[in-house]
């Protein structure tokens, strides 16, 4: 009952709004081709050389240093092949995302936001790999998105979500439970309905409603659990502002090690804090992949 009030809490703060970033249609179309197991590359060219901006964004990013290519990748076509369709596709889906939010003004450090967002992406696509998740590119993706409504209630709610943040500043709280006490709601919430707003599917939806309580998550509660833990270890190892907080492991993260250790069909360590170490090896390396994702992103 508490989940559906928070929900109507949440849809209230929308209701005024003109202005809410929309993702082009040619993009979901293009998304949707994406997805498709039928579709060829020639379609899916074409169809992305109808918008420019769309195209040169693509040829962009597979020439920037995050993919190494060999040698400049002119065509859309050869971009597709290249780096593959899932990878495509969470490109175009993050960067459309970034854009649409690049001149909203807000009370928080965006580029720590981003730089955390792009990290529990990374993070997610390692643990997925590790439990043998068969779509570790979703794993990827929804990871970077799954804090969107802090970015909504940052800037149409700026003056209280800025006296928010000031007022768990140096504190051991988390923004999570200062927007319960602050508007009786979350950005769990707020970002389920900006996910639903711009179509995302259900499995997207599911992980930005419930990624700090995974235990109550229906469409992929693996998934879920996945991007949990990944939300709790960038947090716990990245330069922390009061938007990105780090703690010590709570009932939230225990619950998704639960879940966790309930569905993932491979070996895992005894405890929480064992697994959470075992991903401390590659950490460098993914912070150095995740800076060159944000400049590029965000060039």
């Amino acid at each position: 009952m508490e989940k559906v009030t928070m929900m109507i809490k949440a849809r209230r703060l929308f209701k005024d709004i003109s202005d809410l970033p929309t993702i082009p249609a040619i993009v979901s179309k293009v998304v949707t081709l994406l997805d498709n197991e039928e579709a060829s590359p020639d379609d899916i060219a074409d169809l992305m050389l109808s918008d420019q901006v769309l195209a040169a964004r693509v040829i962009r990013v597979v020439n920037s240093p995050l993919y190494r290519s060999n040698s400049e990748i002119s065509s859309v076509k050869r971009a597709l092949l290249f780096i593959g369709f899932k990878s495509v596709r969470e490109m175009i889906l993050t960067s459309y995302f970034v854009d649409g939010f690049k001149q909203k003004e807000q009370p928080f450090d965006m580029k720590m936001f981003w730089m955390h967002s792009f990290s529990v992406g990374a993070i997610s696509r390692r643990i997925a790999t590790l439990v043998s998740y068969p779509d570790v590119e979703k794993a990827y993706l929804v990871g970077i998105l799954h804090d969107i409504g802090k970015v909504f209630l940052g800037h149409y709610c700026n003056d209280e979500y800025g006296k928010m943040l000031n007022s768990i500043r140096n504190t051991s709280y988390t923004t999570y439970e200062a927007e319960y006490e602050f508007f009786g709601t979350t950005h769990c919430e707020v970002g389920l309905c900006l996910a639903q707003r711009w179509n995302f599917p259900s499995a997207y939806c599911d992980v930005i409603s419930y990624h700090h309580s995974s235990e109550m998550a229906t469409e992929d509660p693996l998934l879920t659990s996945i991007i949990s833990l990944a939300d709790f270890y960038c947090l716990s190892h990245g330069t922390s502002d009061s938007v990105a907080q780090a703690s010590i492991p709570g009932v939230s993260e225990e619950n998704a090690w639960k879940v966790f250790k309930q569905l993932a069909q491979d070996r895992l360590p005894s405890s929480l804090e064992h697994f959470l170490s075992d991903l401390d090896e590659e950490y460098e390396n993914i912070s150095h992949e995740v800076d060159l994702l944000f400049n590029t992103m965000t060039a």
